[in-house]
């Protein structure tokens, strides 16, 4: 059954989602200049570390170098950076935010934590600043669960994470995604990931019938160019350093001006084409914090369909915030402080292409979600034909390359190598038993590997 479109202004709606950084620590700066925002200004917070000194936030955030070791993220990670003490099996009443520094310092065995209570001048991330400025700048937009990566993207795709806090990398198999329920209501949806070497984190639910749910980026900027966009599009950076171009994603310790860069590119691309800019809804948006200071307390919400048992979790609490932004030719600046999660994307999508989410989403978080097609300030007739000045923030300096692909894998890195693993385990398990993913460890063979594994399931898959 295909449902009529909701609102005239969005044809498509493209979310990029990047990797594992928080509000404060990205656009947090900003207070100084936008009224409104629930940002921070430099010794406004602090943590204590392990010998009881207090780290203030400061100004002082580098794009690459600065920490020494990936901030943990899993759950019992972000538990102590949330409540300040280890988890002991039950939920204590209210986050207090100030355990970020010993979960670093415990996490990377440094003497000091103060790198994950540094945040970003704006004129370091120019894209970034100029589109909070220009467009709605979300400040109440968290992380869906207090954990990793794939749980938290599983809300982006589904709407829940099925009970899961851990980076399992299948357990999303046969579950009904967003892009599933598109195709049900005669609507299209699909997620552009930026190169086969990089991968994408939406291969646990790649199926037999599921090809037609992936592009490369050089297919979403065809699409922009010729204004031939699916309804819903989620684009996915380059996750890693490959052959002299370096990673988008932002993930510690990847260079965080690339993925600023990045952002720029995804909005011209989209821009490419007057008629496709008019007809598209874009929403930046990180994944998770990354364990880096937010001062911002969750929120409790409404409990998910599934509870987890180990660890004890009823999903009736978001993760810590992380930036959001949503560009349109229809949105006047504005700073938003409506709640949002990740499962207001799918919400969003359902509001927009398919039926009400109260009624049509599938589970109870996705179906209570705040949608954000309300944030449109302008009619169909006057859409916005200015372009944000992207010059008015003092040039960035010129960074380095690494010596791409010689750093040790990242956990992401590995977690991506499981997962591709173990869904060719499935659709060709002959070739599967002939790769070794035990003995990746490197950046550069995390990449060899996935662009093996890519290839072996595209021609699985033709």
């Amino acid at each position: 059954m295909s449902f009529p479109l909701n609102d005239p202004r969005v044809e498509h709606l493209v979310v990029l989602m990047m990797e594992n950084r928080s509000f404060d620590h990205l656009i947090g700066l900003l207070k100084s200049e936008i009224d409104d925002l629930r940002g921070v200004a430099p010794g406004d917070y602090s943590n204590p570390d392990t010998a009881g000194n207090l780290l203030p936030v400061i100004d002082d955030a580098e794009y690459q170098g600065q920490l020494v070791a990936d901030p943990g993220h899993d759950f019992n990670d972000v538990y102590l950076q949330m409540y300040g003490t280890p988890f002991n099996g039950a939920f204590a009443r209210t986050p207090t935010m100030t355990g970020f520094v010993k979960s670093y310092e415990q996490q990377a065995g440094v003497s000091t934590g103060a790198a994950v209570m540094s945040c970003f001048k704006p004129e370091q991330l120019p894209t970034l600043s100029a589109l909070a400025r220009e467009y709605a700048v979300c400040d109440q937009w968290f992380s869906s669960v207090p954990g990793p990566t794939l749980p938290n993207r599983a809300f982006a795709h589904f709407g829940t994470s099925f009970g899961r806090l851990d980076m399992s990398p299948d357990y999303f198999r046969a579950q009904p995604s967003i892009y599933h329920r598109l195709r049900r209501a005669g609507k299209s949806g699909k997620i552009y990931y930026y190169a086969k070497w990089s991968g994408t984190q939406g291969m646990t639910f790649l199926l037999a019938d599921q090809r037609d749910f992936f592009g490369l980026f050089g297919d979403f900027k065809k699409a922009c160019e010729r204004n031939t966009l699916p309804a819903y599009s989620f684009v996915e950076p380059a996750y890693s350093d490959n052959a002299g171009e370096l990673a988008t994603d932002q993930h510690p310790d990847h260079n965080v001006l690339q993925g600023d860069n990045f952002i720029r590119r995804v909005y011209e691309t989209i821009r490419s084409n007057d008629a496709c800019w008019k007809s598209t809804m874009l929403v930046i948006v990180w994944d998770e914090h990354g364990g880096l200071f937010d001062h911002e307390i969750p929120p409790v919400v409404q409990p998910d369909d599934f509870s987890s048992q180990a660890p004890p979790f009823n999903f009736d609490r978001l993760g810590v915030r992380v930036p959001a932004i949503v560009v349109s030719p229809y949105i006047d600046a504005r700073v938003e402080h409506t709640v949002y999660e990740h499962a207001s994307i799918p919400a969003t999508v359902t509001e927009q292409f398919i039926g009400d989410p109260r009624t049509t989403s599938p589970h109870s978080r996705e179906q209570h979600a705040n949608t954000f097609m309300h944030l449109f300030t302008r009619d169909l007739n006057d859409p916005r034909t200015d372009a944000p000045d992207f010059a008015t923030s003092r040039a960035a300096p010129r960074t380095r390359a690494r010596r791409t692909g010689r750093d040790p894998a990242s956990s992401l890195h590995l977690h991506q190598v499981r997962e591709l693993h173990t869904l060719l385990m499935r659709v060709d398990p002959v070739f599967a038993r002939t790769l070794q993913p035990q003995a990746v460890s490197t950046e550069a063979e995390a990449n060899k590997f996935i662009a093996s594994a890519m290839r072996a399931i595209h021609r699985e898959r033709s």
